[in-house]
């Protein structure tokens, strides 16, 4: 990042943004809405600010991200963990919306090369309802558990709740249904992943949808984005335990159950490689999560080489 180049960092709420820039400390608040998002145009435009830094805010960030590139503006979004992380580095304890700009502002400048994959709003759309079914789907479960213990009246409504959150889920398997079709591509993907064992519809728009790196980068790095590739602990002579960490949680949730599927219920290189770990006395769950790992990086190898899994199989 050159000398002259001047970055902001602002941070997302539902009714206002925060905006800083670095080197320059240039606070600055709007109201999160069309006219406040062509403030900030004009006001990045007045200052030669040419990079703006976010946080995934959970959707709030989306629309100042548009207005920002429309008007030629680099737009880099961050997991927020990895800037709260740089600001404890920086011994920087204190947090409020303004001074979570300015740490932005200068982690985005901190960052020399961030990889960026292009605006798809289908499949912006096919997340979002697939976080939403992962809510319902969540919420049944906890219902299904009550009834047991639940009064006999209690129960009854209980059920019904149940009887229609899962006419709900079937709703929205639906939606994404449809809305994978609206993109050529993407349901390409789709039907690819599903070629591979114990990867369902949901499953395969839970990956393409959420996870579209894969097929884009190294089988390690993928592995380190759904958080199954298991980091060193060791310091000196000692050698701990290697743990996964990190990842997003929805994808690896999505995996973790098509691996354990592949592993039980189907035949093939990833039923042999269980088998082999359980062999070797290995605790299933180290099991079953090192099946996920190998199940992301095998797909990863064959959306990169535009194959299906039964074309692809080492």
């Amino acid at each position: 990042m050159s000398e002259q180049t001047r970055v902001a960092g602002i941070d997302c709420g539902k009714d206002f943004l925060d905006i800083d820039v670095f080197p320059d400390a240039a606070p600055l608040r709007v109201v999160n809405s069309p006219q406040g998002h062509q403030e900030v145009v004009a006001w990045f435009t007045e200052r030669k600010v040419t990079v703006a830094g976010l946080e995934a805010s959970g959707g709030y960030e989306r629309p100042i991200r548009d207005a920002l590139r429309t008007a030629g503006v680099e737009v880099r979004i961050f997991d927020p963990a990895r800037v709260r992380f740089f600001a404890k580095a920086k011994g920087r304890r204190a947090k409020n919306d303004s001074l979570d700009a300015a740490v932005i502002a200068e982690f985005t400048a901190s960052q020399t090369t961030v990889p960026s994959l292009p605006d798809d709003p289908v499949r912006e759309e096919l997340a979002g309802l697939i976080k939403a079914r992962r809510l319902l789907v969540d919420k049944r479960a906890d219902l299904n558990k009550s009834i047991a213990h639940a009064p006999v009246a209690a129960q009854e409504a209980l059920s019904r709740a149940v009887e229609y959150l899962t006419r709900e889920v079937d709703a929205l398997d639906a939606a994404i249904c449809q809305t994978a079709k609206a993109q050529p591509v993407l349901s390409q993907t789709i039907q690819a992943l599903q070629t591979a064992p114990g990867v369902g519809p949901v499953t395969a728009a839970t990956l393409a949808a959420l996870l579209p790196e894969l097929g884009r980068t190294s089988g390690r790095k993928i592995a380190a984005l759904v958080g199954v590739a298991p980091f060193d602990h060791d310091s000196g002579k000692m050698r701990g335990h290697r743990h996964i960490a990190g990842g997003r949680a929805d994808v690896r949730r999505a995996l973790y159950l098509a691996a354990l599927s592949a592993a039980t219920n189907t035949k093939g290189v990833i039923a042999d490689f269980y088998n082999s770990l359980i062999e070797r006395k290995k605790p299933s769950k180290l099991a079953l999560t090192a099946c996920a790992r190998k199940l992301v990086v095998r797909l990863n190898a064959m959306l990169a080489k535009g194959a299906t899994w039964e074309a692809n199989p080492a």
